[in-house]
């Protein structure tokens, strides 16, 4: 009887072997361990001679990045290899093609997408992809509003998030993005310089606070569509061509603007780390123009997708009968997107995990300005959230901030 073991790179081949008979015969093959995530082993496999090759990703009974004190429920890999592959039938392909999901080595077996690199990694080489807005959005779309009570089935949809309910990663967003970078928690990787700053600005703001426990509220108990749960530009496979969205095993029925606000967020940041980061000022100017406008456009075209699609999809007798009701959906998520958005760029200058955009800025006065720039920006969002109702709010907030008197050396 088949018991789990640990994969390591002598052994995936293999193991990939015994599950899929995948490669020919005498092949030349090439293993590496390929993950640089949080939470789990990633190995590509790759058959010199053909060219075949594939990814494999097993979960473990841990949080890899911390070790075993850590333990996680190793059951949060067949949440994400069914939500694979729904979302590759929803999007026509948006996502990697699930090839088998191993019950008892927690392990999936899916596409390899090196013909794509990861969207952070290559807008910190300042490239842009004219497809993305259009890709993301529909994405967007087709995996939010169509899991939601406007296009589903109330028992449908009910039974649904029965099926996804994902308590334990949850619990990991709760208290990483919603609760600890307000606070002084053990957990937060904080430079010790932020302490009094987060002190001044941040864990001693009563108003923000109560803003910040309202979002975290809504993340809990409003079940509104199946969310990929951790999209942002680190989740995402691009080239000029297509997008392939990865590493959904946060996912659950919660609020929309959980998704929509962490990518948002992520192209802030990008932002501007490309401000203090590029030195050829042409190509500065160019990057940031052209992450302005996608901020814009994603939020602007995901509201003109959902309402072109509204009256063919809606199902509930009452959201058919409002005719005001379509908007007022919308600009709910737009409000929450903001609120999330703010949270993020937090939890991601103080918190646990951080991101490369901002840690990989050489320069430390650099890079400690636009940490506390990151996070008063933030609480703009959190605090003006209610005014963000197009994607014109969303720049004109990132532009009007950063360029006023707060583009300071904080020392």
């Amino acid at each position: 009887m088949k018991e789990f073991y640990q994969l390591d790179v002598n052994k995936v081949y293999d193991y990939v072997q015994q599950e899929l008979n995948f490669f020919d015969e005498n092949p030349d093959i090439e293993c590496n361990e390929i993950g640089d995530g949080n939470l789990n082993l990633v190995f590509r496999v790759k058959d010199r001679k053909s060219g075949k090759s594939v990814i494999v990703k097993q979960s473990l009974p841990y949080v890899r990045c911390v070790g075993e004190d850590w333990p996680l429920n190793i059951d949060r890999s067949k949440i994400e290899s069914k939500l694979l592959e729904m979302e590759y039938k929803l999007t026509d392909g948006s996502v990697p093609e699930v090839y088998k999901f191993d019950e008892v080595m927690y392990t999936t077996i899916m596409e390899d997408l090196s013909d794509y690199v990861i969207m952070r990694t290559g807008l910190l080489s300042y490239n842009q992809y004219p497809k993305f807005v259009d890709q993301i959005t529909d994405f967007i779309v087709k995996t939010l509003l169509l899991t939601s009570d406007i296009a589903m089935d109330h028992k449908d949809k009910k039974a649904y998030v029965k099926e996804f309910i994902n308590p334990q990663l949850c619990e990991i967003t709760e208290d990483l993005v919603y609760s600890e970078p307000f606070f002084d928690a053990k957990r937060n990787n904080i430079a010790d310089y932020m302490k009094t700053f987060m002190e001044e600005n941040v864990w001693n703001d009563k108003s923000l606070l109560m803003e910040v426990t309202k979002l975290k509220f809504d993340f809990m108990n409003n079940a509104q569509a199946l969310l990929h749960g951790d999209l942002h530009t680190g989740s995402i496979f691009i080239n000029q061509q297509n997008i392939k969205v990865i590493d959904p095993e946060f996912a659950f029925y919660g609020p929309i603007a959980y998704d929509t606000g962490a990518l948002i967020a992520n192209l802030v940041m990008n932002y501007l780390s490309t401000n203090v980061r590029c030195k050829d000022e042409k190509l500065k100017k160019k990057h940031m123009r052209y992450l302005l406008d996608t901020i814009r456009d994603v939020m602007d075209v995901f509201r003109d997708k959902c309402m072109k699609i509204w009256p063919d999809i809606v199902r509930d007798n009452m959201a058919c009968r409002t005719p005001d009701f379509a908007k007022w959906y919308i600009d709910d998520i737009f409000v929450n997107t903001a609120g999330v958005t703010g949270c993020e760029m937090i939890r991601r200058t103080v918190g646990l995990a951080h991101v490369q955009d901002i840690d990989g800025i050489e320069d430390e006065r650099d890079r400690e300005n636009i940490r506390k720039l990151n996070v008063l920006l933030a609480k703009e969002y959190i605090m003006n959230r209610h005014k963000m109702l197009t994607g014109k709010d969303f720049i004109d907030c990132l532009v009007g901030f950063t360029s006023s008197q707060h583009i300071v050396d904080f020392h």
